[in-house]
């Protein structure tokens, strides 16, 4: 089968070696470079000399494979170390923000929340021609063509890991068990709320014990505003559209699951997917990329993931957000000489093909962002793949800035402390969302590109 993007969507697997994936030596791999230009193995690296390189990165489970494709490194050009330092997310980007001028760490894991800030304040080293052909990544790989991966200067730094898009997860075992059945699979809000309620459970006081679902608040609202055909920005991206029928409708639908019917618990909120893991959640709302930690860590519980439920049920006029996650960026500060010698690392790690189906994507709960290797067994015989797929069609790519994203979940704890005077809460929410916007002249905010914008509202603002 010739699988297009459009058509497929994954999660990740309990491990390469479950699924029956065989990693191929370096000798063994004769695809085509992933970033269009071969990688050729040199005699030697910075002359022969003993270098230090540092490669910062926040999430253990690709610290575990970064460390191999270092060691792997390593094995070819003795003279070299990479150390894969673990940084906490919490200080992880103001730590960056200091210490990349000083030249430390040589590369580092990016996020494209931060992209803005980091583009502004030239932190990120350019690609260089020598380790990827521009041309060949537009072709090949989705989101270069579409701007979601540049700068505002058309400057490239970074390969995506995936894409990603919404997914709600259920424990089958507490579906089952709640006399639920297929047929009651949830496809619209209504279909959700009715499920959630059947699942929660409470203690002998009223209290959860384990709630019907857990979300992060602000990646439901970001969707949910998409579903009901609301973009999030006005045209020029200057503003933000938050008073208006649609943002008031998810933001009353979040509320009513918790002051109404009672089946979300705030204090689960804080535990994320952990929440789900460990059961005391039952169904949980959140972006694919959760897949690749509950697989291998979910041990005998039984589970599925299928798409977020829309207002309708239906996809149209979008589903959500469709968000690249990336990869190392190369520190421009960094000495000369660290620096060629990582760009040449990154070259070689990034443009083997098995290590962009393998690690960057399937490890990760993604689908490829590398267009030859989706129809690779390990992306077509996926479960979550089969129920996202229709999806795609309907995912708007963007990204919501972090300063934004932090103002949206403030009005969400907003409503889960108080549920009262909606209409102003809304209101002060525009204004100080919009003053965060105020303090860039651009946002790379790409909504309005969305294929199917003849189904949005129209004459939005």
């Amino acid at each position: 089968m010739n699988l297009n993007r459009r058509q497929w969507m994954i999660g990740s697997a309990a491990g390469l070696a479950a699924m029956g994936i065989v990693r191929p030596t370096w000798a063994q791999e004769t695809e085509a470079s992933a970033t269009g230009v071969p990688y050729v193995k040199k005699d030697q690296i910075n002359g022969g000399n003993p270098i230090k390189l540092t490669y910062w990165e926040w999430v253990a489970t690709r610290g575990e494979y970064e460390k191999r494709w270092a060691q792997e490194y390593q094995d070819m050009y003795p003279n070299v170390e990479i150390e894969v330092v673990m940084q906490p997310w919490e200080s992880y980007f103001q730590a960056l923000a200091s210490n990349v001028p000083a030249g430390n760490p040589t590369l580092y894991h990016m996020h494209t929340s931060r992209a803005s800030q980091f583009c502004d304040a030239k932190l990120m080293d350019p690609m260089p021609e020598t380790v990827a052909d521009q041309d060949y990544l537009k072709a090949n790989w989705v989101g270069f063509t579409e701007g979601a991966l540049s700068c505002d200067d058309g400057s490239n730094h970074y390969l995506p890991m995936g894409t990603q898009l919404p997914i709600l997860l259920i424990n089958t075992d507490m579906w089952k068990e709640a006399g639920l059945t297929d047929a009651d699979l949830p496809k619209s809000w209504e279909q959700l709320r009715q499920a959630a309620i059947k699942l929660t459970k409470r203690d002998g006081r009223g209290r959860i014990t384990v709630a019907g679902l857990n979300m992060i608040p602000q990646e439901y609202l970001q969707n949910a505003v998409y579903q009901l055909g609301r973009y999030l920005f006005t045209a020029d991206a200057k503003h933000v559209q938050v008073v208006n029928p649609e943002y008031k409708q998810a933001v009353q639908y979040f509320s009513d699951l918790m002051h109404v019917d009672k089946v979300f618990d705030p204090a689960l909120v804080e535990l994320q997917w952990n929440s789900f893991l460990g059961q005391t959640a039952a169904m949980y709302i959140g972006f694919s990329w959760v897949v690749g930690s509950v697989r291998p860590l979910s041990g005998e519980m039984g589970w599925i993931g299928i798409p977020m439920p829309t207002p309708t049920g239906k996809f149209a006029p979008a589903y959500g957000n469709m968000r690249f996650p990336v990869e190392a960026v190369v520190n421009p500060y960094a000495p000369e000489d660290a620096k060629a010698v990582a760009w040449d690392f990154w070259h070689y790690t990034y443009s083997r093909p098995n290590n962009v189906l393998n690690d960057m994507a399937i490890n990760n709960g993604f689908v490829p962002a590398y267009n030859p290797v989706l129809d690779a067994a390990a992306v077509t015989e996926d479960q979550v793949l089969g129920s996202l797929a229709p999806t795609m069609e309907y995912g708007i790519i963007s990204d919501v800035p972090d300063p934004i994203r932090d103002e949206q979940t403030q009005l969400l704890e907003q409503v889960i402390l108080d549920p009262s005077n909606l209409d102003a809460k809304l209101a002060d929410a525009e204004k100080k969302m919009n003053s965060v916007l105020a303090q860039r002249e651009s946002w790379p905010i790409l909504e309005r590109r969305y294929k199917h914008d003849d189904l949005m509202i129209p004459n939005q603002p």
